[in-house]
């Protein structure tokens, strides 16, 4: 998500990185519906909040759609864009609330929904933008002659089809008092995200493989810098603090010419390692 709202160059990594600010946001707030749960009078506020940004998802996913395939549909995305900003503005100043009120359930508690014209008519449009992206997609994937961009269409469309699945989680808000599809809702809302990873590495998704590439190596890189630095200055501290003194410089140059003896050698096997991972004869899936 960061990669692709920092590095895309094309309107549709936005538009994606956005998707998955809504997935996280989504989930974050769940997250929080479960830590919180003895806490009723939070409950119903999260609910509340995560269903600000989710009210823009119909127009996000129609519209990502469209530009990835190239596909201007000027009236239609026009038209999801009008419903989905007017059930954000709706809900985010407070005159609409799509949860009233709290229930408890098997496992707790959690708010419960609107059963009005409204929430049922954004339910059917959640739906539909989902289920003529997906036939947009199948058909662009049959007239596409490359099987790389076949297989880029198939993950796209398996994401979008496990994201609508999720949704089932909502049918507790709704008083089915099924307490597991909750963290199964959770759980396939992630998989949206992560079978979109698995096609950025294994089939070059969005052709930003080699830029996660990069950030893996230099996150890890990092990581294992500040973690020898800190083993041998704890080392140093120990062993040297008797002989040399608390105060000395001797305790910051030793860790310090540690890290520069390890740099090259440990950079040079880390670049290695990970590029033969994301190497796609080498991968196994």
């Amino acid at each position: 998500m960061l990669v692709l709202l920092s590095r895309g160059k094309k309107k549709h990594h936005i538009l994606f990185a956005l998707l998955l600010i809504i997935a996280a946001c989504w989930d974050l707030g769940i997250l929080l519906i479960m830590i919180r749960n003895n806490f009723p009078e939070e409950i119903l506020i999260y609910q509340n909040i995560i269903s600000i940004p989710f009210s823009l998802f119909p127009a996000l996913i129609y519209h990502f759609t469209t530009t990835y395939l190239n596909q201007p549909r000027r009236i239609s995305t026009i038209a999801f864009y009008v419903f989905s900003v007017i059930s954000f503005i709706l809900v985010l100043s407070g005159f609409y609330q799509p949860y009233i009120g709290l229930y408890n359930y098997s496992w707790g508690n959690i708010a419960r929904a609107r059963t009005d014209l409204v929430i049922i008519v954004w339910v059917v449009i959640y739906h539909v933008s989902i289920i003529v992206s997906s036939w947009l997609l199948f058909q662009a994937r049959k007239l596409e002659s490359s099987s790389l961009n076949r297989r880029h269409i198939e993950y796209i469309i398996g994401s979008f089809i496990v994201f609508s699945i999720a949704y089932v989680k909502v049918l507790l808000t709704f008083g089915f008092d099924i307490p597991y599809i909750l963290p199964l809702g959770m759980l396939l809302v992630d998989s949206f995200g992560a079978l979109i990873g698995l096609a950025i590495v294994k089939d070059q998704l969005f052709d930003i493989t080699v830029l996660v590439q990069k950030g893996i190596i230099y996150t890890m890189f990092t990581a294992l810098i500040v973690f020898i630095f800190d083993f041998t200055q704890h080392l140093a501290a120990t062993f040297l603090e008797e002989l040399v003194g608390e105060h000395s410089g001797l305790n910051h140059y030793i860790p310090i010419a540690v890290v520069i003896i390890a740099f090259t050698p440990l950079k040079q096997k880390l670049e290695h390692t990970i590029g033969t991972l994301f190497e796609k004869k080498k991968i196994e899936f």
